[in-house]
C-alpha cells in the first residue's frame, strides 16, 4: 500500500500532465508533426509560450505506436487513436478549447473530441521517437549530448540507446532525429526526465520520453 501512496505522491510533483482527445481521422502522412502542430497552435497561440510544451504525433497500431516508420509513408489511424498533448498542469481548462473543433491537415479533416487527463506511469524504461540531433554527429556523439543535457537536469543516466537517423519536416526544413531510449530510471527521475524531455523541439513531438513498452508499464516497478 505504501508503494501505492509513494507513486501517487511522485505523479503529483510533475509539473506537466497529458492531455488525450479524441479524434475522427482515417489517414495522416507520416511526416505531419510540423503541420499537425501548426494546425493546433493556431487555435492555441498560447502553447508556444513554454518550451516544454508538446504535441505528440499520430499514430496507427500498424506502426508500432509510432516506433516503425510505415513503408507507404501513410498511417492508418483507429478508433483508438488520441492526439496528447502535454502541457502545464494550470493549462488544462484552457486546452479544453480544443474540443469539438476541426483541423486540417496535409488535406486530412481531423474532428478533435472529448478529452482526459493522465498522469505520468512511473516506469523504469523511457523511450523518445524523435529527438533532434546533428546530422553529421555520430550516435555515440548524440549519446555524449544527452547524457550531459540530463546531467545539467540532476540525472545521471546508466543504460541509454538510440535508433538510425531519420528526417523529419520541420517548417519545410528537413530535420535529423533519433528514437532515444534510457533504460534503468529511479522512480524520481522517470517522473523528472517525462517533465523535462530532452533536446528542442517538444511542439513538434520531439524529445518527449513515454513509458517503454514493457511489464514496468504496466505494475510499475520496486527499487533494488
Amino acid at each position: 500500500m505504501w508503494e501505492e501512496e509513494e507513486e501517487l505522491q511522485l505523479k503529483d510533483t510533475s509539473r506537466m500532465i497529458d492531455v488525450a482527445f479524441r479524434i475522427e481521422c482515417k489517414t495522416l502522412p507520416y511526416d505531419h508533426a510540423c503541420d499537425l502542430s501548426n494546425e493546433i497552435t493556431k487555435n492555441l497561440p498560447w502553447l508556444l509560450d513554454d518550451q516544454l510544451t508538446g504535441i505528440q504525433t499520430l499514430h496507427g497500431p500498424e506502426s508500432g505506436n509510432g516506433w516503425v516508420r510505415s513503408e507507404k509513408e501513410e498511417i492508418f489511424l483507429s478508433k483508438r487513436t488520441r492526439l496528447i498533448l502535454r502541457i502545464p498542469r494550470g493549462d488544462i481548462d484552457k486546452v479544453r478549447e480544443l474540443e469539438n473543433i476541426e483541423i486540417n491537415v496535409l488535406g486530412n479533416n481531423i474532428k478533435i473530441g472529448k478529452s482526459t487527463t493522465k498522469t505520468f506511469l512511473i516506469v523504469r524504461d523511457l523511450i523518445s521517437r524523435f529527438v533532434l540531433c546533428d546530422k553529421d554527429e555520430t550516435e555515440e556523439e548524440f549519446l555524449l549530448g544527452v547524457k550531459k543535457e540530463l546531467l545539467n537536469h540532476g540525472v545521471s543516466i546508466k543504460k541509454a540507446i538510440c535508433g538510425k537517423a531519420k528526417s523529419l519536416t520541420i517548417n519545410g526544413k528537413s530535420k535529423i532525429t533519433r528514437s532515444l531510449m534510457i533504460a534503468d530510471l529511479s522512480k524520481e527521475n522517470s517522473v523528472l526526465l517525462q517533465d523535462t524531455g530532452v533536446g528542442t523541439g517538444r511542439i513538434y513531438g520531439c524529445g518527449i520520453f513515454l513509458p517503454h513498452k514493457s511489464i514496468d508499464a504496466v505494475s510499475g516497478f520496486k527499487e533494488d
